[in-house]
């Protein structure tokens, strides 16, 4: 049996993250165990035969405290210690600098996913420099990256200087859970609406979407936009909610709280299409959901959006300006010829690359290949 225990906050796409991983993996081959916060349990944490996984709390916080960090990472050391893993598996950023350190002091081999590398996050200049040499100077450790896209390996080996030995790829895959997914959800919307998900932040950067919704209703008065999951850490949500006032669009866009998964699909699938205006992603679960549900994507060329897309054939890629997003919004949503050629491509291109019956066997050699043994 291979012990693997993952260190994260599970919470919002990397709870997605370790959650598939544990509820897909072969549990007759690996041990999940999971170390995390007491009050992160917004995701239900079970191995493939519906058995709980086992977890332990540690003061894993957002943000840097220095003092309870240290707390933390002696907490850390001595549950790896009781353990006894063959690899560890840590999830974004703080967890990848715990878990990473604890690692190389115990030597225990370990695999560090950022799903999104921590200075993409910042707005500022100074804060983002200090993050990115942190990140450039874990390179010495005897860790490796696993990216979970493409285009996230692609900045580890050419903007963070990482050795091509030294990082993997398994890219975010979820269930084809199409079946399992309501044809009825308790929310007024018009016939006609596109739809994106995710919290208003600097990450996903709602505010631009909003101006290039207000564009679009030059020519198409009756466009709806409707965005799912505002209610949960959403420290942009007051700045959204003004914007849509001044803009004029309070009958043009729907907020929708943090919600159940399958409502949430429910949503998106009777959409156009899927729309967003992120500033960067890892490899976004809504993206990888708009494909499985057979929908066109207008998403910004960055880093994540730009895997699922391949552009003019599942959707568009767009700048990040509201005036390019708008146009595309604009060429799509009345050309049903095109929203259904680009349907198909879609959903060709989720059981391709994105469907984790098939992938999770490359995750499995992955561990295997990196096990202490």
């Amino acid at each position: 049996m291979i012990k693997v225990v993952h260190i994260a906050k599970p919470i919002a796409g990397v709870g997605v993250y370790v959650q598939l991983i544990t509820s897909n993996i072969n549990s007759e081959i690996f041990e999940n165990v999971v170390l995390c916060n007491e009050s992160d349990t917004i995701v239900d944490l079970v191995n493939d035969k519906n058995r709980e996984i086992k977890r332990y709390h540690v003061n894993l916080l957002r943000s840097i405290n220095p003092l309870k960090d240290i707390v933390c990472f002696i907490k850390i050391i001595k549950l790896l210690k009781k353990e006894k893993p063959n690899i560890i598996h840590c999830h974004s950023a703080k967890a990848g600098i715990l878990g990473r350190l604890a690692g190389a002091y115990l030597g225990i081999p370990i695999l560090y996913t950022p799903n999104a590398h921590s200075y993409l996050s910042s707005n500022n200049k100074f804060k983002k420099k200090i993050f990115k040499k942190i990140e450039k100077g874990f390179k010495i450790l005897p860790s490796k990256i696993l990216a979970c896209s493409k285009s996230e390996y692609d900045r580890t080996i050419k903007e963070l200087n990482y050795p091509k030995e030294k990082v993997l790829i398994w890219s975010n895959s979820i269930k084809d859970i199409r079946e399992n997914i309501p044809d009825h959800f308790n929310y007024e919307l018009p016939e006609k609406y596109i739809c994106t998900i995710g919290r208003p932040s600097y990450q996903k950067n709602t505010e631009l979407l909003i101006k290039a919704i207000s564009l679009v209703k030059d020519t198409i008065e009756e466009i709806h936009l409707v965005i799912v999951g505002v209610g949960f850490y959403a420290p942009y949500l007051n700045k959204v909610e003004k914007l849509i006032k001044e803009k004029g669009l309070t009958n043009n866009i729907t907020l929708i709280d943090f919600i159940d998964r399958n409502i949430c699909l429910s949503i998106l699938k009777k959409s156009k299409f899927f729309v967003s205006s992120s500033r960067y992603e890892g490899l976004p679960y809504a993206g990888i959901e708009a494909l499985m549900l057979s929908k066109p994507c207008v998403l910004t060329n960055v880093d994540g959006n730009k895997d699922l897309i391949d552009d003019h054939l599942n959707g568009f890629l767009t700048n990040e300006t509201s005036k390019d997003i708008a146009d595309k919004i604009k060429r799509l949503y009345n050309d049903e010829a095109i929203i259904k050629e680009m349907s198909l491509a879609s959903f060709r291109k989720f059981k391709t690359e994105f469907d984790i019956k098939k992938n999770m066997l490359q995750l499995e050699e992955i561990y295997k290949n990196n096990v202490k043994v």
